[in-house]
């Protein structure tokens, strides 16, 4: 299996090279940050806060296809002439915002272009268990694999209703799920965190 170095380590230095090169913007609540069909003009690194990636089925309802808290957003639009959803703040965010010629530049620099690929790697690896975890059928089977996958759940940096739009199931869902698995001794939960027992 292929060792891959720390996300932290790969965040660390995309983040110290956008502080020298990129402007910090805050981001409202509720601001569109591109529109579907409009050609990528910028990177969106999100180091705070939480944007999305909308689309809008043709029956009108809102479909999100990334939450991103940290890191870049619509990553594979990048190298596309084309946004295919649209990008929103969920919340009040903060970003490096980056023109997309700078960052092609930037990618044939041999320590930020590893750096990115690093990050990546661990982005990809992430999908692949959040597929994984939503082909499991069980509510409790997916909280189990998202805390044997990352360690645990901190109430810090996501709310329960946001997770339990990650897991696939309603907040009211989560929230029984977490009683029966803490009941039965499977997690344990505080003010902070919840992790396998």
């Amino acid at each position: 299996m292929i060792s891959l170095m720390p996300r932290q380590d790969a965040l660390t230095d995309i983040e110290t090279w956008l502080a020298r090169h990129a402007e910090s913007r805050m981001i409202a609540k509720g601001t569109r940050v591109f529109g579907s069909d409009k050609k990528p003009a910028s990177l969106f690194w999100v180091t705070a806060g939480e944007l999305q990636l909308v689309r809008h089925t043709p029956q009108g309802e809102r479909v999100i296809l990334q939450r991103c808290s940290r890191g870049a957003l619509a990553e594979a639009s990048l190298f596309s002439d084309r946004y295919h959803c649209d990008g929103e703040a969920a919340v009040d965010s903060l970003a490096w915002v980056l023109p997309l010629a700078d960052f092609r530049v930037a990618l044939s620099e041999a320590d930020f272009s590893r750096a990115y690929t690093r990050w990546l790697s661990h982005t990809i690896r992430d999908l692949r268990g959040q597929c994984e975890r939503l082909s499991l059928p069980r509510a409790e089977d997916r909280v189990l694999h998202y805390l044997r996958e990352h360690g645990r759940f901190a109430r810090q940096g996501c709310s329960l209703k946001t997770w339990a739009g990650a897991l696939g199931m309603t907040h009211e869902h989560l929230y029984r799920t977490l009683s029966t698995l803490h009941r039965q001794g499977r997690i344990r939960r505080s003010e902070r965190e919840i992790t396998l027992a």
